[in-house]
């Protein structure tokens, strides 16, 4: 249908594109087809705009920043698992969206969408199914009203209430400077002045809000269905989490002393990426790898397949979250494991994500273990992240 893509899956071309070469390249159309819901925020912006953004964005996201969101992430994840029980059957997907959602909401707002949580769920969902129509040849536009138009209308009017009611009570507030990044962005001002408009915040806040929780909630759940089939691996989680907090909530200086939590985690990311696919089009002819690239030709990068390329990870299949010592990274080229991007636009989020992850990872794990509800079927739904595609059943086992 006229389009021309390009898979890239050696680490060295993947680098040219997202660092060395990156400003010959731009987002994909896929993505702004999305602006219905994500509108221009740092996730489809472009250009001096974006930059513009990012910049505001930045301060929210540094280290002692994200510390100080530890205390805040620890104990939601607390309060969650004061309703689970021994013996209990969840949907863990379910849950750790539903814990995420709260979490970034509260760290990055300063909003209390505890009673939303499950609305944006179900409205996330459909969202995803609307990206996934996107890349069908023919595509339906969205002002003819079949079933899944209507339904993806009503999932986006959704989550803009959320959303306009965030900004609505912040702005009652008369603009306090709360220290999170919604005060940073509607204080900040740019050289004439002028302050970002409802418009502006609100495709901001949509961005960080979805794109902030869903990740995170993906990584949990996949970890959590890793480790119940990897009872070594589970067993020395469990270990280690005892022998560092012995039942206490953990705190972000525990961190440094929870090394294979961040192993797990890096493995589950390498195996089931959060995103498993990005793109960039080309803005002018160029060459990569020897092969002419023209412009308006779109480069897609995928984390799925070269997390599990045998030249670069060995028994790629397996999880081993012990293949994570320093010498097997630095041994690895630096595209052949990028769970977030890379270059100019990597992930605003990814130390926000990581410290989030390893915290919610410990303070479950040493609580409960889990267990696969037999006769169901795990698969991956590959749309704008990798989610598990019904959810992930699993049974509670209290630790003694």
């Amino acid at each position: 249908m006229g389009q021309t893509f390009y898979l890239l899956s050696h680490p060295d071309l993947i680098e040219h594109v997202l660092v060395e070469n990156n400003r010959n390249f731009t987002k994909t159309k896929i993505l702004k087809r999305n602006s219905r819901l994500l509108g221009e925020g740092l996730l489809t912006s472009q250009g001096e705009f974006w930059r513009r953004q990012r910049r505001l964005a930045q301060p929210a996201f540094h280290r002692k920043r994200i510390t100080a969101y530890g205390e805040v992430i620890a104990n939601f994840a607390e309060r969650s698992l004061e309703d689970w029980r021994d013996g209990q059957t969840i949907d863990v997907h379910e849950e750790v969206t539903r814990l995420t959602l709260e979490i970034v909401a509260k760290c990055l707002f300063d909003a209390d969408v505890g009673a939303e949580a499950r609305d944006v769920g179900r409205a996330m969902t459909v969202a995803l199914e609307d990206f996934s129509s996107q890349r069908r040849l023919i595509r339906i536009p969205k002002s003819i009203p079949t079933p899944h138009n209507l339904r993806f209308e009503r999932a986006a009017r959704r989550l803009d209430a959320i959303v306009h009611v965030i900004i609505k009570e912040r702005r009652k507030s008369r603009e306090e400077d709360r220290g999170d990044l919604l005060s940073m962005l509607m204080l900040a001002e740019d050289e004439s002045g002028e302050r970002m408009t409802d418009k502006q915040l609100r495709d901001e806040v949509m961005t960080l809000f979805l794109a902030g929780h869903e990740t995170t909630a993906n990584t949990l759940a996949w970890t959590f269905w890793l480790l119940s089939s990897y009872a070594a691996a589970e067993a020395k989680l469990a270990e280690e989490l005892e022998r560092v907090l012995g039942g206490r909530t953990p705190i972000v200086a525990d961190l440094p002393n929870l090394p294979y939590v961040e192993r797990v985690v890096k493995e589950s990311m390498r195996l089931y990426p959060p995103a498993w696919v990005m793109g960039r089009e080309a803005v002018w002819e160029c060459e990569v790898g020897g092969y002419r690239m023209p412009a308006g030709t779109t480069a897609l990068m995928s984390q799925w397949v070269v997390h599990r390329d045998p030249r670069y990870h060995r028994d790629p299949q397996r999880f081993d979250p012990d293949r994570w010592t320093t010498e097997y990274e630095k041994r690895m080229p630096r595209f052949a494991y990028f769970p977030f991007g890379g270059g100019p636009r990597q992930c605003i989020g990814a130390g926000f994500a990581m410290t989030e992850t390893r915290l919610v990872l410990a303070a479950v794990a040493q609580r409960f273990r889990m267990e696969l509800v037999p006769g169901q079927s795990v698969e991956p739904y590959a749309s704008i992240t990798l989610r598990p595609k019904e959810g992930i059943r699993m049974t509670l086992t209290a630790r003694s």
